[in-house]
């Protein structure tokens, strides 16, 4: 393999890494279950390295991908047409168009979100990730934290309210600059 191959490979797995959840996102808003976005993701990711070639260095990757992802979900409408619940084509871009444009949105708030938990104090912070991360809960959190778990709660309450308030603010500032 050649350094340029490498090098394309390395630029491919970091642009697909940063831009997979948003990706997954736009998917999941256009089909009817969690798995059924799963395996478009794939088909998708799939295509992606195949057509990887064709993306424009400088220009949208994330949007390049949701294009790519649009046109799987298309495919894959034949097979969600045997389902209950199948939207027609308006519906469908209307929902796409959407989910485009929140995604930004989302990404500004995920931004604003770190800056906001980075200027909690440490131990409210862990308490805050502690609750909310995969398998974790309340409980979880109070006992690694030392509270007891009437005081977790009113901690979360008060944390979530903070960084409600905060993220608010974040988005107000930069909307204004």
């Amino acid at each position: 393999m050649s350094s340029n191959e490498t090098e394309t490979r390395k630029r491919l797995m970091l642009l697909m890494t940063r831009h997979q959840r948003q990706i997954f996102g736009y998917i999941y808003t256009l089909v009817p279950s969690r798995h059924d976005a799963e395996d478009i993701l794939q088909e998708t990711s799939l295509v992606i390295c195949e057509k990887f070639d064709d993306f424009k260095e400088g220009t949208d990757f994330g949007a390049w991908a949701c294009q790519i992802a649009w046109w799987n979900v298309r495919r894959a409408r034949q097979k969600f047409a045997r389902s209950k619940v199948v939207f027609d084509d308006e519906v469908l871009e209307s929902v796409a168009m959407t989910a485009t444009t929140m995604t930004e949105e989302l990404d500004h708030r995920h931004e604003a979100l770190g800056h906001c938990l980075s200027k909690l104090h440490p131990r409210d912070r862990d308490l805050l990730l502690t609750r909310y991360e995969p398998g974790g809960g309340v409980e979880a959190a109070a006992q690694q934290s030392g509270r007891s778990l009437e005081a977790a709660y009113k901690a979360l309450t008060r944390l979530r309210k903070l960084l409600h308030d905060c993220v608010t603010q974040q988005m107000t500032m930069e909307a204004e600059a």
